[in-house]
């Protein structure tokens, strides 16, 4: 049995709230799933203790970490973005919004602001997945057969020029590069539909690059950038040639079968370092 407090796995969708309640099994670990509703994939449930709740049910989030001792939290997984009317607020979660205020606007700065309300409500504390899950940040260098070449090299540069500035307003991640064009950026569709909708917008001769980074102001506790064999799968199908994730604020999910897929498809993944892209 861990000596690690209880943990509450507030979980979206797609495999990382799988990774984290499997590193909690493997370690012993006592764990308690808050599934988010029309968010979470529905296996996340089985054989795990759970309930479902709208996103904006501060109450029962409240007397779930309270009632079941959770003393530290994780936020994980895919959040398709919400309106306002689909959060669904509660009593406690209106008397909160004030706090919020401008913030909602903002995908990075809405979900810290709804983990310090959550902290000050409870007590409980909210970590990083990284510090659950081990080795899922993304290392430095080339993690696959595969390298980027000098024209690849320049794309990324450009990438996270573009990424940076788009996540500095606190609008998205990621960013498509080609041969020094932009093709595309990401707002509110997410990763898989910029990735899709750059298909139909490649240029001729070598394919471009997906560049994904932490905003510049991003608390590490909440949605750092992540890829996983989905991602793999639709950069390839979409004739991309590689993908760049910023080392050390990136998570890979599912870390060697997305490796593996990369080396399959022939194409690249890249944790940037720093000093090698500003």
């Amino acid at each position: 049995m861990s000596n690690a407090p209880k943990l509450g796995i507030i979980a979206g969708g797609g495999a990382a709230p799988f990774q984290v309640i499997a590193a909690c099994k493997k370690t012993g670990r006592e764990f308690f799933v808050m599934c988010l509703k029309g968010q979470a994939d529905a296996e996340l449930a089985e054989g795990a203790p759970h309930e479902w709740l709208a996103l904006g049910a501060f109450s029962i989030f409240k007397k779930i970490i309270e009632d079941q001792g959770i003393k530290e939290l994780v936020m994980i997984g895919r959040v398709r973005r919400p309106s306002l009317a689909e959060i669904k607020p509660d009593v406690l979660a209106l008397k909160m919004l004030p706090r919020i205020g401008i913030n909602i606007f903002g995908d990075d700065a809405l979900l810290v602001s709804i983990g310090k309300i959550i902290e000050k409500e409870t007590g409980a504390k909210i970590v990083g997945a990284h510090e659950v899950v081990e080795d899922i940040l993304a290392a430095g260098g080339c993690l696959t057969r595969k390298l980027p070449d000098e024209v690849a090299m320049a794309d990324i540069r450009r990438g996270v020029e573009v990424a940076r500035e788009l996540g500095r307003l606190d609008v998205g991640q990621s960013v498509v590069v080609q041969q020094g064009l932009v093709l595309g950026v990401e707002a509110i569709e997410g990763t898989d539909a910029l990735i899709s909708r750059c298909e139909e917008l490649r240029r001729e001769g070598l394919g471009g690059v997906l560049v994904k980074v932490a905003k510049p102001q991003q608390d590490n506790r909440y949605d750092l950038p992540a890829i996983g064999p989905d991602t793999v799968s639709a950069a390839a199908a979409a004739g991309l040639r590689g993908i760049a994730v910023e080392a050390g604020r990136s998570i890979i999910i599912e870390r060697e079968k997305t490796i593996s897929q990369a080396d399959n498809l022939k194409i690249f993944i890249v944790g940037m370092k720093e000093d090698e892209y500003v």
